[in-house]
C-alpha cells in the first residue's frame, strides 16, 4: 500500500468494547442461556394447561398471568448470585469495580426490558389465541380485566416492576457480600423492600395480586404516571446505593 493510498483510505482502528460493555455482554450472555430454560417452561405450561382444561372443562382464565411473580423473583435471585460471586472474577481479570457496577446495571435494565416485552407480548398473544379458540379470557376467576388496556400500558407496568426488582437484587447480594449475613438480613427492608413495595403499588394491596388494579381490580387504580415516577425514584436510589457499596467493597483475591 502506497503512502497516497494510506492517506486516501486510512486503516480503521479495531473496534474494542469498553470494560463496562464487556461486562454487560458477558452477564447478558450467561443469563440469556438460563432465561431460555425459564421461557421454554413458561411456553410449555401456557400452551398445555388450557388444552388440558379444555378437554375436561371450560377455559376462562389466563395462564401466563400466573407467571408474573416468577418474572419478578427469578431474575431477582439471579441478580443476588451475580452480585455475590461475579465481582471476584471481574477484578481478578484486571477490570475495575466501577466498570462492574456500570455493566451490571446495564445488564439488569436490559433484562428487565426483555422480560417486560415478553410478558406483555405473551399476555396479548394469549388473549388473541383464546379468542381464536372460542375460549373466554380473564386474568382471574373474578374477571379482573379492562378490555381497553393497551400493550403499552402492560409494558410500562411490567418494566417498572421488573427494573426495580432486578436492581434491588444486585443491592441485596452486594450488601450480603460486603457486610455479612447479619447486616444483609437486617437491611432487607431497605434493599429488598422497594421491590415488594413496587409490586404492591402496581397491584392490589388488599389481595396482593400484582397489576390487578390496572385491569379493573377491586381497589383504587394506580395511575401509570405514578407508577413510572415511583419506579424511577426507587431505581435511582437502589442504583446509587449499589454504586456506593460495590465500588468500595473489599474483594478478597481468588484462591486456586
Amino acid at each position: 500500500m502506497t503512502a497516497t493510498t494510506r492517506t486516501l483510505f486510512p486503516a480503521r482502528p479495531a473496534t474494542r468494547q469498553g470494560p463496562a460493555l464487556r461486562t454487560a455482554t458477558c452477564l447478558l450472555t450467561w443469563f440469556g442461556q438460563v432465561s431460555l430454560w425459564y421461557w421454554a417452561i413458561v411456553l410449555v405450561v401456557v400452551v398445555a394447561v388450557p388444552l388440558v382444561v379444555d378437554a375436561v372443562g371450560s377455559v376462562g382464565t389466563s395462564t401466563i398471568w400466573f407467571a408474573r411473580q416468577s418474572g419478578v423473583w427469578f431474575p431477582f435471585s439471579i441478580m443476588i448470585g451475580i452480585a455475590t460471586t461475579y465481582p471476584q472474577v471481574h477484578v481478578a481479570s484486571g477490570m475495575t469495580r466501577r466498570s462492574y457496577v456500570r455493566g451490571a446495571l446495564a445488564a439488569a435494565a436490559l433484562t428487565a426490558m426483555a422480560f417486560a416485552l415478553l410478558m406483555a407480548g405473551g399476555l396479548m398473544a394469549e388473549r388473541a389465541w383464546y379468542g381464536a379458540m372460542g375460549w373466554d379470557w380473564s386474568l382471574q376467576d373474578q374477571g379482573w380485566f379492562d378490555p381497553d388496556v393497551t400493550f403499552g400500558g402492560l409494558l410500562v407496568a411490567y418494566l417498572a416492576t421488573f427494573v426495580v426488582a432486578y436492581v434491588s437484587g444486585l443491592l441485596v447480594g452486594t450488601v450480603y457480600a460486603a457486610a455479612g449475613g447479619w447486616w444483609g438480613t437486617l437491611t432487607l427492608p431497605l434493599t429488598a423492600g422497594p421491590s415488594l413495595a413496587m409490586t404492591i403499588l402496581v397491584g392490589n394491596s388488599n389481595d396482593w395480586v400484582p397489576f390487578s388494579d390496572l385491569f379493573g381490580g377491586t381497589g383504587e387504580s394506580t395511575p401509570l404516571a405514578l407508577v413510572v415516577v415511583v419506579a424511577a425514584v426507587l431505581t435511582a436510589a437502589l442504583a446509587a446505593a449499589f454504586w456506593l457499596i460495590a465500588t468500595r467493597r473489599s474483594i478478597a483475591p481468588r484462591r486456586g
